[in-house]
């Protein structure tokens, strides 16, 4: 995003494991330079994962994660922006190979300030020996689109005409 904006993300996570229960809690510090604006941003979140084991083909997660300030934010910025979010997934595993993220995330869109869901819906796939690399494809946004319409596209939102002010 050279010339456009720059952004720095620190985090300290704790994971704990007790059999089939995953647990992790994280605190986040992320730092944005938006030259345009010439402005400095930086937000501070927490938040967690919790995760069932219910087969060794199949988990459930739950997580959320709350940012302090969420500040309204120009279009070409928002997908980069954290917000404050919450939601849960289904981890599905088809074969060694091939599985599947299917849930959904509800999250404070930056551009309206206003809470929006979305679906997950994550097809992912290993390659190379030993599964060392996994390629996950998110397609939530684009089905979302695709039914329901793409209301929460940030290249929707357009400059409003102002009243001249009064003398």
């Amino acid at each position: 995003m050279l010339g456009l904006m720059d952004v720095a993300t620190g985090s300290v996570s704790l994971h704990q494991d007790f059999g089939r229960l995953h647990f992790v809690a994280s605190a986040v510090a992320n730092k944005y330079w938006m030259p345009m604006q010439s402005q400095l941003y930086t937000q501070y979140g927490i938040g967690g994962t919790i995760g069932y084991d219910i087969t060794n083909a199949v988990s459930l997660h739950a997580f959320g994660y709350y940012y302090a300030q969420n500040s309204l934010v120009a279009p070409a910025f928002s997908p980069y922006v954290s917000t404050t979010s919450f939601g849960g997934f289904a981890y599905i595993r088809f074969s060694e190979n091939f599985g599947i993220e299917v849930g959904a995330r509800r999250y404070v869109n930056p551009m309206s300030g206003r809470w929006t869901t979305s679906p997950i819906v994550t097809p992912y796939f290993h390659v190379g020996k030993r599964h060392k690399v996994e390629i996950g494809l998110p397609l939530g946004e684009l089905l979302k689109a695709a039914i329901w319409g793409d209301n929460d596209n940030p290249s929707r939102y357009r400059p409003q005409p102002q009243p001249q002010p009064k003398k």
